[in-house]
């Protein structure tokens, strides 16, 4: 009995803290195709995979990213630090208008871990309204040592939705 109390109250808490976050895994998820950037690092160049995404299907829509990573900075040869700057920004969008942004922070993951993979927290809201939903994004980033400052790249965003 008392293991059942317990993993009940584990699943309980578990269910309401994915609805507190708004996760992407209750509601349809549509995504851009992968986009490979290859950076120009010290030591090994970083490889960075990014999807971006939107979810859809109730009343509650968000934008997201999907982040996976090579070659970051686990190697002691170039001093673990691959970026000064790493931020990923998602908008969510509804026809041309700015719904939602959000921003995550790569660079001390990057720098600390040669390979992980990585999913931004969400920026959402509740519509009801239908039509045109669909996710943006761009990278903002700055190579340790190139000298070059601060960089963007515009990632490809996902399908656009009508429910």
């Amino acid at each position: 009995m008392r293991i059942t109390r317990c993993l009940a109250a584990a699943v309980l808490a578990a269910a309401g803290a994915a609805a507190l976050t708004g996760s992407p895994a209750w509601a349809d998820n549509s995504c851009s195709e992968p986009q490979e950037i290859e950076f120009e690092t010290p030591g090994y160049n970083t490889d960075l995979r990014v999807r971006i995404c939107l979810y859809h299907g109730s009343p509650t829509r968000g934008a997201y990213a999907n982040v996976s990573w090579g070659n970051g900075g686990d190697a002691t040869a170039d001093g673990r630090r691959k970026f000064d700057e790493l931020v990923i920004h998602y908008e969510l969008r509804q026809n041309t208008g700015v719904m939602a942004h959000g921003q995550c922070d790569l660079a001390t993951r990057v720098n600390s871990d040669e390979d992980d993979v990585f999913t931004c927290e969400s920026a959402y809201r509740e519509s009801s309204t239908k039509g045109g939903w669909h996710a943006i994004g761009y990278i903002i980033y700055n190579v340790d040592r190139d000298g070059a400052g601060q960089m963007r790249i515009d990632l490809s965003g996902s399908p656009t939705v009508e429910d």
